[in-house]
C-alpha cells in the first residue's frame, strides 16, 4: 500500500514528503513505479520508502502504528495550551526604525501596576505548566517598573507555574541596575541588530536621528558582564539586499552565538514605505542564499553559528520534531500558542493582531484582563476563526503543496495585505517555500559535512 504523500518535480528528480515530515528524492522513473506500485525491485530504495512511511506491505492497522507517533510529534503542539504570553508594556519607543510596526500612532499608552496584576492573574488561569512571558513595546525599558513589579510578583501569583521571562529590546536604556535585576531573575534578552553599523543605523536611528549601533553593542557587552548573552534578530531591508556576507560577518565580529535572518512583514510603518524598504520575494531569497552559504563557510571551517529560521525548518526536515515556532504551525499559534496583552488590558490573538490594533483596527481582539477569563479569550470566535483560517488542510495551494508538513501561515499578514484571512499572502507563501527549496537543494546536493551541519541545527531549534 501507499502512504499519502505530497510531491513535485525538484530538479531532474522528483521530491516526495508526507505529513510525518519525511522526505525522498526519486528520479522519475522510481517516483512512476511508486505510484503505480510495480516493480519495485530495488531493496535500498524500497527499504527508504518503507522506513519513510511512503510505502508498506503491512496491513492498514499496523502501518497507522508504526508511523502515528511520528505524526503526533511533529504535532505535539496541538495537545499544549497557551505557553506565550506577550505583554506589551508600552507602545512608547525612543527608536525611529523604518519598518516600525508597533506604533501606528500618536497615542502614548503605558501599562499600569493595576493592569499588570489582572494580567498575571489571568494568565495564572492557564493550565499550562511551563510559560514565558515575553515583553514588548515599543521599547518596554521605558516602562521598566511595570517589567520589575511582574517578575517579582508572579513568584506569589504564578507559583504553580515555570515561568520564563524574555525582554524584546533595543538595549538603550539599559542600567548596570536593571541588567543585574535580570542577573537575579534569570530574565532573557533579546534585541535587533540590522547588521553592519551604516546599515543599522540607516534602519534603526534613534528618535532623534542618531544612529544607535555603537549603544546597542556597548550595551549588550553590559550583559554578558552580568552572564546574560542576548540574541538578535536581523530585519532585511531593501538597503540590505547587497550586504548579505557582510551583515554575517558582523554578527561573528560581535560575538553572537547565531543569526536569525527575517524578512520585512508589510505591516504598520513598513507597509506605508514599502515603495522605500520593500523588495519582491526573489529579491529577498537572492539575499537568503547568499547569506546561507556564507554561514554554512564558517560552519565548515569549524565555527559554530546557525541561521536560526533554517533550524526551525530544518528541525521538521531532518528530525520530525516541531520547534513550536508559532508561525511554523497548522494551525498557527494564534490564541492557543499565545497571546498578546497591551496596556490597556486588551488581548489579542498574537503580536501581530496587537500591531494591527495599533492602527486602529481592533478585529484580532479576544478579550480584555478584567472583562473576560482566559477560557473566554480561547473560545472566542476570534480565535477559533484565526485557527480555522490557519489550517493548512483546508487552504487551496497549501494542502496539497509539497512543503506542507514544514510551512505556516499567518492570518493576521493575510488580513493586512488582503483584508481576508484566508487569502494566503503570495510573497510570504514565494519566501517559505524558496527557503525550503534552498535546504532542499543543500540536501539533494549530498555533501556531508554539510549535512551534518544542518542537523546539528536542526537538533538545536
Amino acid at each position: 500500500m501507499l502512504g499519502h504523500f505530497y510531491f513535485s518535480p525538484f530538479g531532474a528528480q522528483m521530491l516526495i514528503t508526507n505529513d510525518a515530515g519525511r522526505f525522498c528524492f526519486l528520479s522519475r522513473d522510481e517516483f512512476n513505479r511508486l505510484v503505480d506500485g510495480k516493480n519495485l525491485q530495488n531493496k535500498d530504495l524500497l527499504d527508504r520508502l518503507t522506513e519513510a512511511g511512503f510505502y508498506s506491505e503491512k496491513p492498514l492497522e499496523a502501518y497507522i502504528r508504526d508511523h502515528c507517533h511520528s505524526v503526533r510529534d511533529g504535532n505535539s503542539y496541538l495537545f499544549d495550551s497557551t505557553n506565550l504570553f506577550i505583554i506589551a508594556v508600552t507602545n512608547a519607543c525612543n527608536n525611529r526604525c523604518v519598518y516600525c510596526q508597533a506604533n501606528g500612532n500618536n497615542q502614548i499608552r503605558q501599562m499600569s501596576k493595576e493592569v499588570a496584576e489582572q494580567a498575571l492573574r489571568r494568565i495564572a488561569e492557564c493550565p499550562a505548566e511551563d510559560i514565558t512571558i515575553e515583553f514588548q513595546g515599543g521599547e518596554p525599558l521605558l516602562n521598566y517598573p511595570v517589567i520589575e513589579y511582574i517578575v517579582t510578583r508572579s513568584s506569589e501569583l504564578l507559583q504553580n507555574k515555570r515561568v520564563h521571562f524574555t525582554v524584546v529590546s533595543n538595549l538603550r536604556l539599559m542600567t548596570d541596575r536593571i541588567a543585574g535585576f535580570f542577573e537575579e531573575h534569570k530574565v532573557n534578552v533579546s534585541t535587533s541588530l540590522d547588521g553592519f553599523e551604516e546599515l543599522h543605523n540607516l534602519n534603526r536611528p534613534a528618535s532623534d536621528g542618531q544612529g544607535t549601533y555603537e549603544e546597542v553593542i556597548l550595551m549588550r557587552k553590559k550583559l554578558m558582564d552580568h552572564h546574560i548573552f542576548s540574541g538578535a534578530i536581523e530585519t532585511t531591508t531593501r538597503e540590505s539586499l547587497d550586504y548579505p556576507e557582510l551583515i554575517v560577518d558582523t554578527y561573528v565580529k560581535e560575538g553572537f552565538p547565531m543569526i536569525f535572518l527575517r524578512p520585512l512583514s508589510r505591516l504598520g510603518a513598513a507597509a506605508r514605505q514599502w515603495n522605500e524598504i520593500g523588495y519582491t520575494a526573489e529579491e529577498y531569497l537572492s539575499f537568503y542564499s547568499r547569506a546561507l552559504h556564507h554561514i554554512l563557510k564558517y560552519n565548515l571551517q569549524g565555527f559554530s553559528f546557525p541561521e536560526y529560521g533554517a533550524s526551525l525548518f530544518l528541525s521538521k526536515m531532518l528530525r520530525g520534531k516541531s520547534p513550536n515556532y508559532m508561525e511554523l504551525r497548522s494551525p498557527c499559534g494564534a490564541g492557543t500558542g499565545q497571546v498578546a496583552i497591551t496596556a490597556n488590558g486588551n488581548v489579542y490573538t498574537c503580536d501581530e493582531g496587537r500591531m494591527i490594533a495599533e492602527t486602529g483596527d481592533e478585529a484580532f481582539c479576544i478579550g480584555n484582563v478584567f472583562k473576560n477569563a482566559y477560557q473566554d479569550w480561547i473560545s472566542s470566535p476570534v480565535c477559533r476563526a484565526t485557527s480555522a483560517a490557519s489550517l493548512l488542510d483546508s487552504l487551496p495551494g497549501c494542502c496539497d503543496c509539497v512543503y506542507k508538513p514544514y510551512c505556516g501561515v499567518c492570518p493576521v499578514v493575510n488580513y493586512a495585505l488582503h483584508g481576508n484571512t484566508t487569502h494566503v499572502s503570495s510573497e510570504r507563501c514565494k519566501i517559505n517555500k524558496g527557503i525550503l527549496s534552498i535546504l532542499f537543494e543543500i540536501i539533494q546536493e549530498g555533501d556531508q559535512a554539510v549535512i551534518s551541519i544542518l542537523s546539528k541545527w536542526g537538533d538545536n531549534a
